[in-house]
């Protein structure tokens, strides 16, 4: 994905800054807060690119009806990862960073204009959402989630929908909502 790239730019950009700029008688790359923002970078770039390369395995051994929902997540991941590591890039180079001498802003600018040419994010996030709710908890999710015998047992919401606190009967999974 071209957001993949984005990042990979500004990444390259924050490495460039770090070997030739000083800052209290010493590299930015010799400094740990700059370090700690390469490393995060790297591996925001990593996880993305992982998810990018799931969603193609999926679309390709089972159609795109089947990773819908890994591509719907790579279109809110990837874009939001790019943002991040440009702001990053951004914060690191300074006013330099949104100057004319720095293509920094613009990789912002038309990266942003992109998350919402691809579509909102809260559309992808339903689409995410849907097939997380058709899945249903299952048992692990019901005795991790648990039940507070007290409501009952105390009758603390009996005005709440006739005392129904807890729903009888849950979409199990495969169900429709």
């Amino acid at each position: 994905m071209r957001s993949i790239g984005q990042a990979e730019l500004a990444l390259a950009a924050i490495v460039d800054r770090a070997h030739r700029r000083k800052a209290f008688g010493k590299l930015l790359a010799e400094k740990d807060t700059i370090r700690t923002a390469i490393a995060e970078a790297r591996i925001e770039i990593t996880k993305v690119r992982q998810l990018c390369y799931l969603a193609a395995v999926m679309a390709d051994e089972y159609g795109f009806k089947a990773a819908k929902g890994y591509i719907a997540m790579i279109k809110v991941a990837a874009p939001r990862a790019a943002i991040a590591i440009i702001d990053e890039a951004i914060q690191i180079h300074g006013a330099h960073g949104v100057s004319q001498d720095s293509k920094l802003a613009s990789l912002y600018t038309h990266l942003r204009t992109l998350r919402v040419a691809d579509g909102p994010d809260t559309v992808h996030l339903i689409t995410i959402a849907k097939e997380e709710l058709a899945k249903g908890g299952g048992e692990l999710g019901a005795a991790v989630s648990g039940i507070n015998k007290n409501v009952e047992k105390y009758g603390k919401f009996s005005h709440v929908e006739g005392g129904a606190l807890y729903v009888k009967g849950a979409p199990k999974k495969g169900s429709k909502l």
